[in-house]
């Protein structure tokens, strides 16, 4: 989490241990892991399509997202900007652009990959989810998901952190995923993979909390086959 968050709750969570068997999670529905994917929504003024693909050339020449101005966008996401989205480590680097940001991320997932943000952002989401839905349990939870073991530990705080995209998402915890397949790690806080599902917003490379497309393509290898 980051500076805004005071104290860690113990809060733990866990799949029956592997002796037991490992529950299999591939073909789970999203209702019942609590989740509602967003429905892609294009807006009238940008062309920019929310939860859906858009072209490079497009985000280069955006003014605004979801109804803020990218100036906006930028001044509450340097670190250590106040206000009610502010974050002590940022969304951005001090000099990053926004656009910049977005272009450089949908040239590789989008242009490069052949993938969508979609893909990979609700691979993540539901490993979140698998994680809180056993918050109560023991302190990981480890389970399959398609074709691969992987090993989840959420690490929840009080206070929130805040969309600076005033979306009404916002996280209280931070989520360390393992594959036990590969031994690949990842450490994300769950507001990224909600940015990059409606944005294609993974945050800038000058805040430790970006979380590069590549790493979560290792993270599922099924995505390479989607290609």
């Amino acid at each position: 989490m980051r500076s805004l968050v005071a104290l860690l709750l113990p809060l733990v969570l866990s799949e029956p241990i592997l002796s037991q068997g490992v529950k299999d999670y591939t073909n789970v529905s999203p209702k019942e892991l609590g989740l509602r994917f967003v429905e892609p929504a294009k807006d009238a003024k940008t062309g920019f399509v929310i939860g859906g693909k858009n072209s490079t050339e497009l985000i280069r020449k955006l003014t605004a997202l979801n109804g803020r101005s990218v100036a906006d966008l930028e001044k509450d996401m340097r670190p250590g900007a106040g206000g009610e989205v502010g974050s002590g480590k940022g969304f951005l680097g001090e000099k990053e652009s926004l656009l910049d940001v977005l272009a450089m991320d949908n040239a590789f997932v989008v242009d490069r990959l052949g993938l969508t943000h979609q893909d990979l952002a609700r691979s993540l989401l539901i490993a979140a989810a698998i994680g809180e839905k056993h918050r109560f349990d023991e302190k990981s939870t480890t389970f399959r998901y398609r074709g691969h073991d992987y090993r989840i530990t959420m690490i929840c705080y009080k206070g929130f952190q805040e969309s600076p995209f005033y979306d009404q998402t916002r996280t209280s915890c931070d989520a360390m995923l393992e594959n036990l397949t590969t031994k690949k790690t990842l450490k994300y806080s769950p507001l990224v993979p909600m940015m990059a599902e409606r944005y294609g917003f993974y945050e800038g490379k000058g805040t430790p909390y970006r979380v590069d497309p590549a790493e979560i393509v290792e993270m599922f290898p099924y995505l390479k086959e989607k290609k």
